[in-house]
């Protein structure tokens, strides 16, 4: 299955979280590649690491809009290599995982970092065994009929448009 979790509102990455938590709970083989979170950074990234079954791997740490000293460039660089990484561990190792987290991609591909198109390929080519779960705002409608599970998370209130900053341990 392709799964996306989208939408303006919190939770897609938590999400993302309980379903790794549930593949490993039945012994699955998972891989988490993400985007655009700083390593050690966020709060699931201290418990994530260590867990069994799970691969972790974190490419292009800092989003050029909260890091303006980070160039389009440079983030574009590192997405398209998350995407090539992608495409690397499900022909070298088809069947591998059962599942394979894209932490961020859909930001990437809303950017402009990684092209949609490249992304359509690279899931095609995905062994039928393998799940692949797509997180971040913005999801394009090509990626969205093409999966087979989206939920869309609607911010119905928030305190940052309150101007209350981020909380540690909520929102990282």
């Amino acid at each position: 299955m392709i799964i996306v979790n989208t939408g303006n509102g919190k939770g897609k990455t938590t999400a993302a979280i309980g379903q790794i938590i549930r593949s490993l709970g039945r012994g699955w083989k998972v891989c988490l590649v993400q985007l655009f979170k700083g390593k050690e950074f966020y709060g699931e990234q201290h418990i994530l690491r260590k867990l069994k079954n799970l691969d972790f791997y974190s490419f292009a740490p800092k989003h050029p809009f909260c890091f303006p000293e980070v160039s389009k460039k440079k983030a574009s660089e590192q997405c398209r290599a998350a995407l090539a990484f992608f495409r690397t561990i499900t022909e070298e190792k088809p069947g591998h995982y059962q599942l394979i987290v894209l932490e961020e991609f859909i930001i990437a591909i809303r950017e402009g970092y990684i092209a949609l198109d490249e992304l359509l390929k690279t899931l095609d080519a995905v062994p039928d065994n393998t799940h692949v779960l797509l997180t971040g705002r913005g999801a394009p409608r090509e990626l969205i009929r093409k999966a087979d599970l989206v939920t869309e998370m609607k911010e119905i209130k928030h305190p940052f448009s309150k101007g209350q900053r981020a909380q540690k341990g909520i929102e990282f």
